[in-house]
């Protein structure tokens, strides 16, 4: 039984096909500290849905004001 932690939590390959990215451009996202929050456990990486939606948000830009 998953908690409602860990459904939230979305794999490197799901949320580069969220943002429409490759797993490398999220990779060398995190090494410039540049790209959505991430977690690390061990060695496997997740990203949190609202930490990612979050950060969407953060990226809009207004032109023309």
């Amino acid at each position: 039984m998953l908690n409602e932690y860990q459904t939230e939590l979305l794999t490197v390959s799901d949320t580069a096909k969220t943002l429409h990215v490759s797993r490398r451009t999220l990779s060398r996202w995190a090494r410039l500290r540049k790209g959505p929050p991430r977690i690390k456990i061990g060695r496997t990486v997740f990203y949190r849905r609202n930490s990612l939606d979050q950060w969407l948000l953060s990226q809009e830009e207004r032109i023309g004001e």
